[in-house]
């Protein structure tokens, strides 16, 4: 599995979203949308910049922060 596509199962664990909630954000299916967690298709930067705004986290936190630490901003702004 892809960095970022395991950076995006844990936030959607996080934040306790079916992939379907996130794939109707997304406009696109379930079946699509787990293809795209698991790595088996590319992430446009579109997707990307949906999926950041999602979270409402920047684009460069999703992209270069290690997977802790996203992790541990992610709770952060659940609790804030």
């Amino acid at each position: 599995m892809h960095p970022i596509s395991t950076k995006l199962r844990k936030l959607r664990e996080i934040y306790g979203y079916p992939q379907e909630y996130v794939a109707f954000h997304l406009g696109v299916s379930q079946a699509a949308y787990s293809k795209k967690e698991t790595g088996r298709t590319e992430l446009s930067l579109t997707v990307l910049q949906q999926i950041s705004a999602l979270y409402k986290i920047s684009l460069a936190d999703l992209l270069d922060m290690a997977l802790p630490d996203l992790l541990v901003m992610a709770l952060r702004q659940q609790h804030a």
